[in-house]
């Protein structure tokens, strides 16, 4: 089943799609719900002409206005794919195949008996296809235009006016249930198409929503947390800490001598450098642990349950450490290390800007007092 509308998407749909490189994935998505509806609307013709053909006994008036009506039809659907093609104007090929559509059916009415002809339910078709493929005012407009044409084909039958009628009475109830059919049928199908199109595109929607609020809370570069959405953390976790009387420690990271390489060896060689850093945070940190790159060669961690300095200066010699080993950039071995400073609410600040402010503080007194060699070497 798969691989049958895999085909019927590649060999029909997709070539009818307009070639336009800037175009919206929902703009896609409703050009293939129209194609599909054109497409749609062929197929059943043709499965209608040839059950008549084939299956039934129908006298030669009927199959001439059944042969008119399906040409007519067939002429619209083709100037619609090619309206949609060339120009992907989407409006105006459904307009015109609808205009087209209503005109064969009106020329079908007008042959069979006016507001008595069987195939009057099919005009429900027009507004139900406008209201789901163009828009809401156009269902509207479409509504008003069958509602005029009712209205006149009424009043000529109150008037006296007869109208001509192709269809034998012996074929009458089968004219009236394809009649009934069509419309039902034309209409299950769009509107279930309509809904699968939709779930489709309210998908789309929603993985391109994470990908935004991912990008808005991240850092393009390290994909680690960035500085507002690291606040916000922090601030949940002052809200959850005094709640429960509990505390948590706020890390913070300054690389040694990144300037130096960054100068010498070039910003992509430092982008190298602020991803390997990152991804050693990452796989030294717990499930609850939020790390974030505050900007530049800055990062932060969020340590929640963690209140006891002697601890926290464990867990500072164990990054220290797992950030030794070296990095082999353009044949020089750079060693990636950081002067770390760390805060505890609620003994050093209560607030986001105290607790970053304390640990900044004491990042920069670690990197004052850091008389070692420099961090790379040939």
């Amino acid at each position: 089943m798969q691989k049958i509308l895999g085909l019927f998407r590649g060999s029909l749909i997709e070539p009818w799609l307009p070639q336009t490189p800037d175009i919206s994935n929902y703009q896609r998505h409703r050009n293939r719900f129209v194609v599909c509806v054109l497409w749609g609307t062929l197929l059943y013709i043709a499965a209608v002409v040839l059950i008549s053909q084939l299956g039934f006994d129908i006298e030669i008036e009927s199959r001439r206005l059944l042969t008119v009506f399906s040409l007519t039809s067939i002429f619209g659907i083709v100037v619609a794919l090619l309206t949609l093609r060339f120009t992907g104007r989407q409006i105006l090929a459904l307009n015109l195949f609808i205009t087209t559509l209503s005109l064969g059916l009106l020329h079908i009415v007008l042959n069979t008996g006016g507001i008595y002809s069987p195939m009057v339910p099919c005009a429900i078709i027009m507004p139900a296809l406008a209201t789901l493929s163009i828009s809401t005012r156009a269902g509207i407009i479409w509504s008003v235009i069958i509602l005029v044409f009712s209205t006149a084909f009424y009043i000529a039958a109150k008037a006296g006016i007869v109208f001509a009628n192709a269809i034998a009475p012996e074929t009458a109830i089968l004219a009236e249930f394809v009649g009934i059919f069509t419309a039902t049928a034309f209409i299950i199908f769009i509107t279930v198409y309509y809904d699968i199109s939709t779930r489709r595109l309210r998908a789309l929607f929603e993985n391109e929503h994470s990908k935004f609020i991912h990008l808005a809370n991240h850092d393009s570069l390290t994909g680690l947390a960035n500085r507002r959405y690291f606040i916000n953390e922090i601030e949940r976790a002052i809200f959850d800490a005094s709640i429960n009387n509990t505390s948590f420690c706020v890390l913070y990271f300054d690389l040694n001598d990144f300037k130096n390489i960054n100068d010498t060896l070039g910003h992509h060689c430092g982008d190298i450098i602020l991803m390997e850093f990152a991804k050693r945070l990452r796989a030294q940190s717990r499930a609850t642990d939020i790390v974030a790159r505050l900007g530049g060669d800055e990062f932060s961690m969020l340590l929640r349950g963690l209140g006891d300095s002697e601890v926290i200066k464990t867990k500072i010699s164990s990054y220290s450490e797992a950030l030794a080993k070296p990095l082999t950039l353009e044949n020089i071995n750079y060693q990636i290390s950081a002067s770390i400073g760390y805060a505890i609410y609620p003994k050093h600040g209560k607030d986001y800007e105290n607790l970053l402010k304390v640990a900044d503080y004491k990042m920069y007194s670690v990197k004052r007092s850091n008389n070692s060699s420099p961090a790379y070497s040939s």
